[in-house]
């Protein structure tokens, strides 16, 4: 190999090495089963939930549907009277086969690791809590692929902008 060829080789060594520079390769948003089903917990049985629905982004609505696993759903769950500023439910539906579909309005509102609490009332007394679980992306750090029963419905405004038309003192 004389030198004219070793110069050939590096360029095209750099030139793949550039290709590659500044791209990221992200395996899909799935659960252990390689779904992307928004995973549910019980933590306490027949009283405590939790639901990770994955990666969202800053600043977004969001429309999530959560399904319980319960057998007395058909007997009338309601909202409880403790709503959050950024997550409420929005409908109970008793499923088919025997489940509970929560239908909830979350607002992703900081970056990082998101927790909001809804509270249900069962239907012959008591509570059942759901906590929704969600890491939050921030400006500029990505588009999520999001979990089945998600849907943004809705982009709020940055007061913080840089597109605002504020002046400023004059």
């Amino acid at each position: 190999m004389d030198q004219a060829d070793s110069v050939v080789n590096a360029v095209d060594v750099g030139q793949e090495a550039d290709h590659e520079k500044g791209r990221v390769h992200f395996s899909q948003d799935t659960d252990e089963m390689g779904n992307t089903a928004i995973v549910i917990k019980e933590k306490v049985k027949g009283s405590e939930y939790e639901a990770h629905v994955g990666f969202l982004q800053l600043l977004h609505r969001y429309e999530i549907i959560v399904k319980l696993p319960l057998k007395d759903a058909s007997e009338g769950y309601q909202v409880g009277d403790i709503p959050s500023v950024y997550c409420h439910a929005e409908n109970l539906q008793a499923l088919d086969d025997g489940g509970l579909e929560v239908s909830l309005e979350l607002l992703a509102h900081k970056e990082k690791l998101l927790r909001e609490k809804i509270v249900l009332l069962k239907p012959r007394g008591g509570e059942l809590k759901l906590t929704i679980h969600a890491r939050v992306l921030g400006k500029r750090k990505g588009t999520p692929m999001l979990r089945d029963g998600i849907k943004c419905i809705n982009v709020e405004q940055d007061d913080e902008s840089e597109a605002s038309d504020w002046q400023g003192f004059t």
